[in-house]
């Protein structure tokens, strides 16, 4: 991890996507082609998730079905989904979109990034001449993409109200972990942690386990949302002035 070839591919994703959302911020204003280019981000990440089977299959004459193809496993999983119903979401102005739209921004970005840092199959085969590696890279690239889209586009707006949408998005994580470790316990299968509700992520730091990872994630999005509100908002729109107001006519 962090070869030579890891470094480059990583400043050169981040070259790359800085770029387009540049451009995208200034260049697309239509709110019909900001929607299709959600979508078009949201659907590119799956079918590079899924790619790898067809590429198996023509090369090798078969293909082999990995878990997370299967199941959401991975909070990446997670996000690559929430992306997609964000992306083709109807109603853009319900409470229930706000939290899913929200959430994903936040943990969407969050996990591409690690996604990408710590990619697990790049560390097990050090290599982009490997599909299966390459493919996993690049759908990290394409989600971050798509979730910081969902900022540039002015699909999300930061404030401290996001919080209640991440500890939603981290609630997913949680039911979502717990139904598969469940059905994998069901049916007698060796454990795949999923969400890591099992085992912490990294064994040589047993305490950075999902509820300390939660905690910190929640925190982290509430003290970023109120330094930007401190920077950019009017101070009569900042949070603790909206709170003080509700407090008062109460």
């Amino acid at each position: 991890m962090f070869n030579l070839t890891h470094i480059l591919y990583m400043i050169i994703s981040a070259i790359i996507s800085t770029l387009l959302l540049i451009y995208f911020r200034f260049k697309v204003t239509d709110e019909n082609a900001k929607i299709k280019i959600l979508k078009f981000f949201a659907v590119i990440t799956v079918i590079i998730h899924f790619s790898s089977l067809w590429v198996d299959f023509f090369t090798n004459g078969e293909a082999t079905i990995e878990e997370p193809m299967l199941f959401p496993i991975h909070p990446c999983n997670v996000c690559m989904w929430l992306l997609v119903i964000t992306a083709f979401y109807k109603n853009r102005t319900s409470r229930l979109y706000k939290l899913i739209s929200e959430f994903t921004f936040f943990g969407g970005t969050v996990c591409g990034f690690i996604g990408i840092l710590l990619n697990t199959n790049f560390d097990n085969n050090p290599t982009l001449l490997d599909y299966d590696v390459l493919k996993g890279l690049l759908s990290h690239s394409t989600m971050i993409i798509g979730t910081i889209f969902l900022l540039v586009g002015g699909f999300v707006k930061i404030r401290v109200t996001n919080v209640i949408s991440v500890v939603f998005g981290l609630s997913i994580f949680v039911i979502d972990g717990f139904i598969i470790n469940t059905l994998y316990s069901l049916f007698d299968i060796d454990p795949c942690n999923s969400m890591y509700l099992l085992e912490a992520p990294f064994p040589d730091i047993p305490w950075l386990n999902t509820i300390v990872m939660g905690i910190m994630g929640v925190t982290l999005a509430f003290i970023i949302c109120a330094v930007y509100e401190q920077i950019f908002i009017p101070k009569e729109e900042r949070w603790y002035s909206l709170l003080s107001e509700k407090l008062t006519k109460k």
